[in-house]
């Protein structure tokens, strides 16, 4: 086997073990404040005393419901945090953004003689590159009373949201020890 071909097998492999690496250690989730220099967390920013834009970017492991959940958890927190019990989601947007790595080139092809098969038009290095996907989202957080909530009935109530949202907590053994 040649040398291009035992590198095109191992990087797929060294890839997977690198993210099955970076799995297994990392205790940090992508749920955290956005530090400069940083594409993964949350920002708040405050537009008025009760108006709120809130954004979560998450890494390459965040699915879109993990992003748009990570959004409202902090939607939740911030409003608690004013002094509210209530908000209400406005001009809201997920985006979904592809980074591809790696050799795509050239992106029409070009003739290359593969031995098991007549002239192809595509390059060999094509396989060589892969794609990471992240997902971003941000909303803008009218924050409400109990009094004011009760004219939208879109609003969610804050605090049971945040408890909806936490992992359930394990049920202790009925039987005694």
């Amino acid at each position: 086997m040649s040398t291009h071909h035992s590198y095109r097998l191992g990087l797929p492999t060294l890839l997977a073990a690198s993210l099955l690496a970076g799995c297994a250690t990392s205790t940090v989730p992508d749920y955290r404040p956005r530090v400069a220099g940083s594409t993964v967390g949350y920002s708040d920013l405050q537009l008025s005393p009760n108006l709120y834009r809130v954004s979560f970017s998450g890494s390459t492991a965040s699915t879109r419901d993990d992003v748009e959940r990570y959004l409202l958890r902090r939607a939740a927190e911030v409003t608690l945090a004013s002094g509210y019990t209530h908000f209400v989601l406005s001009d809201r947007d997920t985006e979904r953004d592809s980074y591809f790595y790696g050799n795509n080139f050239p992106y029409a092809g070009y003739p290359y003689y593969y031995p098991y098969r007549s002239w192809y038009w595509d390059s060999p290095y094509w396989a060589d590159g892969w794609q990471t996907v992240t997902y971003s989202t941000y909303s803008d957080v009218m924050m409400l009373t109990p009094e004011e909530a009760r004219r939208f009935p879109e609003a969610i109530e804050a605090l049971n949201l945040l408890q909806r949202l936490q992992p359930p907590v394990p049920i202790a053994s009925a039987t005694p020890p």
